[in-house]
């Protein structure tokens, strides 16, 4: 919570609007019951209140920090809620490089989330090296893995993406992910048209 807090500045909070932060964020406590009985009461320190609408926005604040790391790689940082994606571009000559600067990423972002009572899942981390057919023949078709700690992570042609399984890989031709494009494109136009007729 004293993090999420402490940056008023940052996301332009002051006045009434961080006095209800305050209060939405403090004094939380919680019980479960079960079959008539009741658990003991548990004071809530830190996190946000799981299933509410400003969950997400709340943990993006609290997590901002994070693209700051990734920007201290050079690695462009996309998220959503507890879903992060770290993407960089190198050519196919690079990837040694490109490996080891993800690794050191990943490491820093790992030991700030540890600092910040986060976890890295490792089981969730996924690795996708995506490329025309020419630069995915030089790398084998999957590329190198990362190491991070005691985990090995291998490259994969296929991510979930918010949830979505996402294919890459050629195709005839084309694309795994161009195909799953279209033909989502092609589903969503026929499902949207009665709405814009």
């Amino acid at each position: 919570m004293t993090i999420v807090i402490t940056r008023e500045w940052q996301f332009g909070f002051h006045g009434v609007t961080l006095l209800w932060f305050r209060s939405y964020l403090s004094g939380r406590s919680y019980r479960v019951w079960f079959a008539d009985e009741a658990s003991r009461t548990v004071h809530v320190i830190c996190s946000v209140p799981q299933g509410s609408v400003h969950g997400p926005r709340l943990f993006i604040m609290y997590s901002v920090d994070l693209a700051d790391k990734a920007a201290e790689h050079d690695i462009n940082f996309h998220g959503y809620a507890d879903d992060t994606q770290l993407c960089v571009h190198c050519r196919p000559e690079e990837t040694a490089p490109t490996t080891a600067k993800l690794e050191r990423c990943i490491t820093d972002m790992d030991n700030w989330m540890s600092a910040n009572r986060l976890k890295l899942n490792m089981e969730k981390t996924e690795l996708l090296w995506a490329g025309t057919r020419y630069d995915m023949s030089m790398l084998n078709d999957s590329g190198p893995s990362l190491q991070l700690n005691n985990v090995t992570v291998k490259a994969s042609q296929h991510v979930c993406v918010l949830g979505v399984p996402s294919f890459f890989g050629s195709e005839s031709g084309q694309t795994r992910f161009q195909c799953q494009c279209d033909l989502l494109l092609s589903s969503s136009s026929t499902q949207m048209h009665p709405v814009f007729a």
